[in-house]
């Protein structure tokens, strides 16, 4: 595991969080893993409502599904952390948190 850089704070971290922090990478691994294993969708080509200007339209571009990382790695943290914790897509990321029931 890595930060992203100095502005990452994780003093005071508690440690029910600091010690997922191992399972939260694992899982990552293993969506990483089943990933590996299909295949890319492609969600569009020639068509669609593209930007203007944009070389989809003349052919030369096309969009790659991205979610399927997310929507693997999300169910499989949720499998791994348990009930207690909260797993959320937001949009650049997948927000965890420990919120004992």
């Amino acid at each position: 595991m890595r930060v992203k850089d100095g502005s990452v704070n994780l003093e005071g971290l508690e440690s029910v969080v600091r010690d997922k922090l191992a399972v939260m990478e694992a899982t990552r691994a293993s969506a990483l893993k089943v990933l590996l294993a299909g295949e890319i969708v492609v969600t569009s080509a020639k068509d669609g409502k593209h930007g203007d200007g944009s070389l989809h339209y003349q052919g030369r571009a096309v969009d790659l599904r991205t979610r399927d990382f997310t929507d693997i790695w999300a169910s499989k943290l949720r499998m791994a952390l348990g009930k207690d914790w909260d797993v959320v897509i937001e949009s650049d990321h997948v927000h965890c948190e420990f919120d004992q029931k």
